[in-house]
């Protein structure tokens, strides 16, 4: 016969050590002055019980469970992986507890995990990246809930965000390159549609070529959902054919630097040598970078800095401060590395 275990409660604490239920009450949730032996007393007694506290239940007497929500695309890159640690660090530093949700790029599913998340009461939401779809996060921030959305462009300016402007910085990506001499300038990406973020960066592709003065070369361009499904793998399938058909610029940009190492490897196997045939340029600055053979040049998103800067908008709206800019945006830099090359004397 199984056995039935019974929770613990707060009756069962202040029994414990003898004393009302209202001064374990006081304990713990810290609400009004206990004296230092009674507040050992009631803190033995927790300990030996092994007593949790229902933070749903506390939440409806105090209006807060003091715990944040935060929906993301992919757990598995680092890129996400950066950002949810600066969350976690601003969340643990000011008390509060960090609930995630994987949505895998899928809205329907985002929405699902969102009013899971709803149902648990909790005090805010970050929403990471994903699709520019936004209804239902404009609901939830018409309903007086704490949100911010980061890394995702949306067009209601009314809803806090922190972001990237990664039109401009595809424009300087590609200007860089422009200024060492190449004139034949590739992107890679995966698809895009209704993704503002992926989107953005194709636009500010598009618009550096046109005032260079380049044309834009569909040969040059790889939109590919191979690439979307597994980065480094699927970068590296595509290229490869495009390399064989002969159909190469002097330069790749990626949106992604996974994607520029799976490029490289790409290049290198049909014989072409980076930088001194082609350059290979990346998106984001992971660690990998500076270890990749050569060594990747790449926009750096100051990726931490947008989780922390992210969880301290939230938490300061959640706790009614003052806040002065609800839309913020972060500076990006391209870090100059071995995997690009000037090629000013010999212009393509």
């Amino acid at each position: 016969m199984q056995e039935i275990i019974k929770k613990t409660s707060i009756k069962d604490i202040a029994k414990k050590a003898g004393v009302a239920i209202s001064t374990v009450s006081h304990v713990i949730n810290k609400s009004k002055y206990v004296s230092d032996k009674t507040k050992e007393k009631v803190r033995s007694a927790i300990k030996e019980l092994g007593y949790r506290p229902n933070i749903i239940a506390r939440g409806l007497r105090t209006k807060s469970t003091r715990t944040i929500g935060v929906l993301l695309p992919d757990v598995s890159q680092p890129f996400f992986a950066q950002v949810l640690r600066g969350i976690e660090e601003i969340a643990r530093l000011r008390n509060y507890t960090m609930i995630m949700g994987c949505t895998f790029y899928d809205v329907i599913e985002e929405e699902r995990q969102m009013n899971s998340m709803l149902d648990q009461s909790i005090d805010g939401i970050i929403f990471f990246c994903g699709y520019d779809t936004y209804e239902h996060i404009k609901k939830v921030h018409d309903s007086n809930i704490p949100v911010v959305v980061l890394d995702r462009e949306i067009k209601d300016k009314k809803i806090p965000s922190v972001l990237i402007d990664n039109f401009a910085a595809m424009e300087n990506a590609v200007q860089y390159l422009y200024d060492m001499g190449h004139r034949k300038i590739g992107f890679i990406t995966f698809p895009f549609d209704h993704q503002t973020t992926t989107r953005k960066r194709y636009e500010g592709y598009c618009s550096a070529l046109k005032k260079n003065g380049m044309e834009y070369n569909p040969d040059f361009v790889i939109i590919d959902d191979q690439i979307r499904l597994d980065e480094l793998k699927g970068t590296y399938a595509v290229l490869r054919q495009k390399v064989e058909e002969k159909k190469v610029p002097s330069a790749f940009i990626t949106i992604a630097d996974f994607l520029a190492i799976g490029a490289m490897k790409a290049l290198k196997e049909v014989g072409l040598s980076v930088p001194e045939d082609i350059s290979v340029m990346g998106y984001n600055d992971e660690v990998i970078c500076a270890f990749s053979e050569p060594s990747l040049t790449t926009v750096k998103q100051p990726k931490k800095l947008m989780g922390e800067t992210a969880a301290n908008l939230l938490i300061d709206i959640i706790e009614h401060k003052k806040i002065e800019n609800k839309n913020i945006v972060l500076a990006t830099e391209i870090i100059k590395r071995k995997s690009t090359a000037n090629i000013n004397n010999n212009r393509l």
